[in-house]
């Protein structure tokens, strides 16, 4: 039996996001929102100490209590720099200057704001930017509002890269490994867009399970030239994930989608290891489990890993340690097991060598038959 290793480190505001520096540090941002003194606004930095199972803050930012909580986060892949989603104050909404989009630099154990610009002119205050991500060389920012406005801002500038689309129930979005192409998950269609000009390339309708249960995307994401996508059947019968292999002489459209069912209650979160070998995901009955990629088999699975819904799931970047966090005030950290057992992936070029010397092989026994 793999033995787990886990601890966790109590923090003193709800953690809405988290995501690891390049130097495996970890930021995690939440609060308590606007006008509450009670709960701090905060972005936070972490330094994990595996040895002693703790979690140390080596930085930190409280935020203006009459703006908003930061809703969510991501890190850049190549430089120290962190950028979130934070409401400005409702003055500044109800004007329609609302600069939700926020770069801060990360470093030297310094978090400073340095660049902002606006993502949804929307004057609800209830609205806000859920999605924040990186591209995959950290030249696009990828922002995604609740009114369902969606964005591709160049970095460090903050300029939009074509003009801002809106789509309904937005719930994830993330740009392909080339930075060619955006997938949008909606509840009902995973859209796939141009990053050039915005043009849709390809629309995919939400699947059913066993042709009956209705479903919803509820998140995706890009890695080793493959698309994932949790999809969530209604009424809280179990989630599954879809996969689509990327032809990298002509990505798109899609095809032949590969489809596992991997938890038997609904997904809150998912994400995927920088090698791409690891899918995590956080359900609703609290449970952090681990996929295997490469065969879609469920390898390992932690019960009541939180006390409230877990909001945010992040690997660091060499994969040593999955990051957890939720209302519960708690950042909890995983150990992942050197002693995990992975099944191989097919599609490298080992195993495509692999397939050819026995395909040959096989030929030559069948003509030394028949000769």
């Amino acid at each position: 039996m793999v033995r787990i290793v886990t601890f966790k480190k109590r923090v003193d505001f709800p953690v809405y996001g988290l995501q690891f520096l390049l130097d495996d540090q970890l930021v995690a941002v939440g609060g308590g929102g606007a006008n509450n003194s009670g709960t701090k606004n905060k972005m936070a930095i972490f330094s994990i100490d595996a040895k002693r199972r703790r979690l140390k803050e080596n930085a930190a930012l409280e935020l203006s209590e009459q703006e908003d909580c930061a809703m969510s986060v991501a890190t850049h892949p190549q430089l120290p720099m962190i950028a979130t989603g934070i409401n400005s104050s409702l003055e500044e909404i109800q004007k329609g200057q609302n600069q939700q989009c926020r770069l801060f630099d990360a470093h030297e154990g310094h978090i400073k704001k340095v660049k902002t610009t606006c993502t949804s002119s929307n004057k609800n205050p209830e609205e806000y930017q859920k999605i924040t991500r990186f591209s995959h060389s950290g030249k696009y920012l990828l922002t995604g509002t609740t009114d369902g406005k969606v964005s591709v801002l160049t970095v460090p500038e903050l300029e939009v890269v074509f003009p801002p689309l809106r789509f309904q129930n937005v719930q994830d979005a993330d740009i392909d490994i080339t930075e060619t192409h955006v997938a949008i998950a909606t509840t009902k269609a995973m859209i796939i867009l141009s990053i050039q000009d915005g043009t849709v390339v390809q629309v995919i309708d939400s699947p059913c399970l066993n042709r009956y249960t209705q479903c919803e995307y509820r998140a995706c994401r890009y890695a080793n030239n493959k698309l994932y996508a949790i999809v969530n059947s209604n009424g809280n019968k179990g989630a599954f994930v879809c996969v689509w292999k990327i032809n990298q002489r002509k990505p798109y459209p899609l095809r032949n989608t590969r489809t596992c069912r991997i938890s038997r209650k609904n997904i809150t979160s998912f994400c995927l290891s920088d090698k791409g070998d690891l899918l995590a995901y956080a359900s609703t009955d609290l449970a952090v489990g681990l996929v295997d990629t490469s065969t879609l088999k469920p390898v390992l699975k932690v019960n009541k890993a939180h006390g409230f819904a877990i909001t945010s799931l992040t690997f660091d970047h060499a994969g040593k340690y999955l990051a957890s966090a939720g209302a519960d005030n708690c950042c909890h950290i995983m150990v992942i097991p050197d002693t995990l057992i992975l099944g191989p992936d097919y599609s490298t070029p080992v195993f495509i060598f692999l397939d050819m010397v026995l395909f040959a092989l096989l030929m030559h026994i069948i003509v030394q038959l028949y000769s």
